[in-house]
């Protein structure tokens, strides 16, 4: 249970706290990648999955970016006053956002937190079992920690139903990962800063 909660905590407390102490924003970045690659060293047992690139993981990834581009006018959005962009900023909220957040996200959301509710013993549950309260949980869960928070609920919805096909906590990761990637491309193509 620590290796999961402690990764979330410090994904969540990393970047800004960093950028509060330096008012470098890519630094503080740097210091979040670093933060969680390094915990994910530490905790490697609890973070094995395997790569692999299956029709499914990459429709599903597909199907989430085309939601949260189709909610997004049902948000406010100020603005693009964004002028002073560097590449290694937005190289950095990729790298960020392809390789650190899936792993932490989906491996504290439906691989621990979907099964600890099941039985605090989350170990002995199978991964991809199917309760109500899990599913409703972990959707609420990842929704509400997104702040297009409708789309967030969508794709927890997706990615429970994923995993309850697949029992495969890697096919999440990489649905998770491909819908980062397409929509990081479409921000930066289309300058939709308010994704990041």
């Amino acid at each position: 249970m620590f290796p999961y909660f402690i990764t979330l905590i410090a994904y969540i407390i990393l970047e800004p706290i960093a950028f509060f102490l330096t008012k470098n924003i890519e630094l503080s970045i740097i210091v979040k990648i670093l933060g969680i690659t390094s915990l994910l060293i530490i905790y490697r047992k609890h973070f094995k999955f395997r790569v692999k690139f299956d029709f499914l993981s990459i429709l599903t990834g597909i199907a989430i970016v085309a939601i949260w581009i189709f909610l997004d006018p049902l948000y406010f959005r100020a603005k693009n006053v964004i002028t002073d962009l560097s590449l290694l900023w937005i190289f950095l909220k990729l790298l960020s956002g392809v390789a650190i957040a899936p792993v932490v996200e989906e491996f504290f959301t439906r691989y621990f937190l979907a099964r600890w509710i099941i039985d605090k013993d989350y170990a002995s549950v199978e991964l991809g079992k199917f309760t109500l309260m899990s599913f409703i949980v972990t959707v609420f869960f990842f929704g509400l920690s997104h702040d297009r928070w409708l789309a967030g609920l969508i794709t927890g919805i997706l990615l429970n139903l994923l995993i309850y096909y697949k029992r495969d906590i890697g096919c999440c990761v990489i649905a998770h990962a491909v819908a980062n990637l397409i929509l990081g491309v479409y921000v930066v193509y289309f300058w939709q800063w308010q994704f990041w």
